[in-house]
Order: structure tokens, then sequence, then C-alpha cells
């Protein structure tokens, strides 16, 4: 299965959230400081993530956006159902008549495969990435330089 940038954008942006939470609700240029989200698409993958709610979005001064479910509650599927249509597969048609019994096959695993990404997506959350990104900076710490 291909994911697009975009969720790639969501799940940059959950990150960023829910490592400043402490600090309330982030502003869209908090929550791009040190990232390389393009600003007029950052705003549309908020949107998105509000409208799946899995953000929440308060206006006026001290807004901004905040995780509206716990981390652990947040999935992978849950942000590529939110930026994408889903992870559903392209499915392919004959070209021949005579090839629809192995064009259906294909699709048969296309499908079949689409459900089993969509279940591994399933158990892992927000929570767990954020864990593997706290274990990354430490790694870089210990290490030496070469010169």
């Amino acid at each position: 299965m291909k994911l697009t940038l975009s969720v790639g954008y969501g799940i940059g942006v959950l990150l960023q959230i829910q490592g400043q939470a402490q600090d309330g609700p982030l502003t869209a240029a908090r929550i791009s400081r040190g990232c390389r989200f393009p600003p007029r698409f950052l705003y549309r993958i908020l949107r998105k993530l509000v409208d799946a709610g899995l953000l929440q979005g308060t206006s006026g001064p001290g807004g901004g956006y905040a995780l509206a479910r716990r981390p652990q509650d947040i999935t992978l599927l849950d942000i590529v159902r939110s930026v994408e249509s889903g992870v559903e597969p392209a499915m392919l048609e004959a070209v021949c008549p005579a090839h629809r019994p192995a064009i259906a096959k294909v699709n048969e695993l296309c499908q079949r495969s689409a459900e089993q990404f969509a279940e591994g997506l399933s158990h892992v959350s927000l929570a767990d990435l954020e864990r593997l990104d706290a274990v990354e900076p430490r790694r870089a710490r210990g290490r030496v330089k070469a010169r």
C-alpha cells in the first residue's frame, strides 16, 4: 500500500502537538516550528484532523490546536482515514474479457492486502509513535561523530 505525503504531515502534526501538549493549544506557527510543513498545506491537514475528531481547534487569543483524544486512543488507521480516503486498494479492470478471472484474482489479493494493512495500522497508536521519537534522540546523543 502506498501512503501519501499527507499522512506523513498528519502524523507529524499530531506528534508535534502531543510533544508540546503541556503548553496548551498550539498555533499553526508553533506546530510548524522546526518542521517542513508547507504553510498552506498545513492548514488543510489541520482542518482534516479537526473534522475527523482527532484535534480540537480553538479560536481567539490563547487558541490553537490540541488533541481531541488521548494519544493511546488515536491509531495510525485513524490518521490515514482522516487525511486520505482510507486504505482502499486500486481495483483493476480487465482489458480483455478473457482476462477477467486473472484480474479478479489480482483484485482479491489487493483487497486482502489492504485489509491486513488496515489491521496493522489499527494496532499502532500515536502514543506508540511518540515513544519511538523519545528513544531516537537519546540514541543520537550517545553517538560519537567520526572525524
